[in-house]
């Protein structure tokens, strides 16, 4: 597993990265098992501010539909603006749940073990406005491969692998 995967746009001043954070998941009966969470991660490494901020991203379920999460991204965000060094996080699990139909009606029908083993590809890349830039630009697409599978021979480990998908 690669617990920290970076893809980087220098020449716009965001850097989107990856990475896996231990957590835990409540599952049937209220226990809780380790569980890994992939946290997606936009932040501004410029010098200025940048303003109209608008992140875009896809989910797509191995053998399923190219699913837009455009919309659970800006929700998730409380500001169209973003400082220089400030990050805006978002869970991957959580926006696959709230923008992804298909999976979501699968965990909720048998739990989190619906998740295990499907690669997720995972698009992303944003809009913005740098100081005195009057028209919009765009960053390059990042992309990554994500897994969650047990990290022993129990289903109650649950580890996340990521790989970035060259261009």
């Amino acid at each position: 597993m690669k617990s920290n995967v970076t893809t980087m746009t220098q020449e716009s001043g965001l850097e989107f990265s990856l990475r896996a954070v231990p957590s835990e998941l409540r599952v049937t009966g209220g226990r809780e098992i380790p569980f890994r969470r992939a946290i997606l991660s936009m932040r501004n490494t410029g010098n200025a501010s940048l303003s109209r901020i608008a992140p875009h991203a896809t989910l797509t379920q191995e053998g399923g539909s190219v699913q837009d999460i455009t919309d659970a991204l800006t929700r998730a965000m409380t500001s169209e603006s973003l400082p220089p060094g400030e990050t805006v996080e978002w869970d991957v699990y959580d926006l696959l749940l709230a923008a992804h139909p298909g999976v979501a009606s699968k965990v909720h029908l048998w739990g989190y073990k619906a998740m295990l083993n499907w690669w997720i590809d995972l698009a992303v890349w944003a809009e913005y406005l740098p100081v005195n830039v009057t028209a919009p630009l765009n960053t390059p697409i990042s992309r990554w491969k994500l897994r969650w599978a047990p990290s022993h021979s129990s289903l109650e480990d649950i580890d996340v692998s990521m790989e970035v998908v060259e261009k």
